[in-house]
């Protein structure tokens, strides 16, 4: 409505712009008034005042009505236009039932009524989502031409409130499922960013614990590396000093006695020979 747009969205309606004409039932009286589409509509100070409205997606949303459909009991199919007349059922025919009724449609009109009223909800709902809905216009002008002015407009009321009902819940659905996927979204974050901790924590006990073993190692092969050399060195010398020892005991005359003693023989040396005879 022209206020609606004023208080809600600080928004007005363009000048010469024709409103969708409405019969609004206030109980105990009926007044006709009119609404306006967000195209015939801009913002009230000249800036950019864009309304964010929700866009369906194929590919997103055609579960969610699907859902929406086997949630009742019913069967869901794989094209959305079915799935958009099935809610058109679903949701609206206790109400077409009670505009038949209000409207006195006459029993063998009954059958293109109900399915006149179906088509019309469902080019209401898939021109909200953007999705072409094939128009019988045949049907159409029959249902139509039995129908005054007061018929028509209560026709669209119940219309608007059928597929009104439709949207706000595909609305309200989708909005649900992109919170639960939001929801999984961020958990698989969260435990991908523990998981990387802990092995990030497991990396380092085992960088430790090969660092550990390295050194345990290394200190275990130089300490017996060591003491090897250090007992060796000890045995060397200890050898050599006793040797020394007792050379340094024996007095060195009686080294000279006993090596002047040995026979030329055991010193290795030839013995001398008689040589007197040859000399002149």
């Amino acid at each position: 409505k022209f206020d609606y747009w004023r208080e809600r969205f600080n928004r007005t309606v363009m000048r010469g712009q024709k409103g969708i004409l409405i019969l609004e039932d206030y109980g105990t009286y009926q007044k006709v008034d009119y609404i306006f589409d967000v195209s015939q509509t801009i913002s009230k100070n000249r800036n950019v005042n864009e309304v964010n409205l929700w866009r369906f997606d194929k590919e997103a949303h055609a579960d969610v009505l699907k859902e929406m459909i086997s949630s009742e009991g019913y069967e869901e199919s794989e094209s959305d236009l079915e799935n958009i007349f099935s809610l058109s059922r679903i949701y609206g025919d206790e109400k077409i039932d009670s505009l038949m009724n209000e409207l006195r449609i006459a029993d063998e009109d009954r059958i293109s009524f109900v399915k006149f009223i179906r088509d019309s909800i469902s080019y209401a709902v898939a021109s909200r989502f953007k999705v072409d809905y094939p128009v019988d216009y045949e049907l159409l002008r029959e249902n139509i031409s039995r129908l005054d002015t007061i018929s028509l407009m209560s026709l669209g009321e119940t219309v608007s409130d059928i597929s009104g009902s439709i949207i706000d819940t595909t609305i309200q659905k989708s909005k649900e499922l992109e919170l639960q996927k939001g929801v999984l979204r961020n958990k698989e974050a969260g435990y991908n960013q523990i998981k990387e901790k802990i092995e990030e924590v497991e990396e380092n006990v085992l960088r430790r614990d090969d660092q550990e073993r390295n050194e345990n190692e290394r200190v275990l092969r130089n300490g017996e590396y060591g003491r090897d050399n250090r007992e060796n060195q000890g045995e060397n010398t200890g050898q050599l000093g006793e040797a020394d020892g007792l050379y340094g005991r024996i007095p060195e005359f009686d080294l000279r006695s006993d090596e002047a003693g040995l026979s030329f023989t055991e010193r290795g040396a030839e013995p001398l020979r008689d040589v007197s005879g040859f000399i002149q």
